[in-house]
């Protein structure tokens, strides 16, 4: 487990400041200037580990992607966009049964690992803000909260020497996420549009004592409103 010091602190800091730029009235900035949009969608990548000097990678489910989050156009150019968003993955579980080699070791009987990524982030985009179709790309950085539940009931052979793992255990790390997104939103009437994403996420976390790094990819649906 991490605690936020250095940079993190410092992300909590532009996470706050983005929140006081999106209590701005409308008229500082310019017309149309806040969207509120929520979307849901699948992501998935197999996590890199690394753990006693072995690695591999989990060979993980297709899941879940849920965002929700707020946006402030025309921010000094046009075409420049500030945002803040919640981003939350789930349901890509790795399950191994059998009679597997997993990080050098050979396990018989069944493993279930459950990660779930909850991430807060600070966005920027180039988007065509005029007419009706919206064209952007952009990046953002945040704070990630990485959690995996792991569930075994098995026998472990390494160099020779046979261990029983069964039973359930949890564990959380918090770090730095980034984030590289593209897409398009159409007005369909009034205030309203819809809207899809597509974005690469990066995170790294510590888990179980041992080093994960989470690269996924996420595919996205929204539908937003313009205040």
């Amino acid at each position: 487990m991490s605690y936020l010091t250095g940079r993190p602190r410092l992300l909590t800091a532009v996470t706050l400041v983005g929140l006081l730029v999106m209590m701005f009235p409308g008229s500082a900035l310019a017309v149309d200037t806040f969207r509120l949009e929520v979307g849901v969608g699948i992501h998935g990548g197999d996590p890199d580990i690394e753990f006693a000097g072995e690695s591999g990678s989990l060979d993980t489910d297709t899941g879940i992607a849920i965002s929700a989050g707020g946006w402030v156009d025309h921010v000094g150019w046009n075409h420049l966009s500030l945002g803040l968003e919640y981003l939350r993955l789930q349901d890509s579980d790795f399950h191994a049964s059998g009679s597997t080699t997993f990080l050098g070791a050979t396990l018989t009987g069944t493993l279930d690992i459950e990660p779930t990524i909850d991430a807060v982030m600070v966005n920027a985009a180039i988007r065509k803000n005029s007419g009706i179709g919206h064209p952007y790309i952009g990046g953002g950085i945040g704070l990630g909260h990485a959690n995996a539940d792991l569930t075994a009931a098995a026998t472990v052979t390494v160099g020779g020497q046979t261990f029983s793992a069964t039973g359930s255990a949890s564990d959380s790390d918090t770090a730095i996420a980034g984030q590289l997104f593209g897409g398009m939103d159409v007005d369909i009437g009034g205030s309203w549009y819809l809207g899809v994403n597509g974005r690469y996420f990066l995170m790294d976390a510590n888990l179980f004592g041992a080093d994960i790094e989470f690269r996924n990819w996420v595919v996205l649906g929204f539908v937003g409103v313009k205040f």
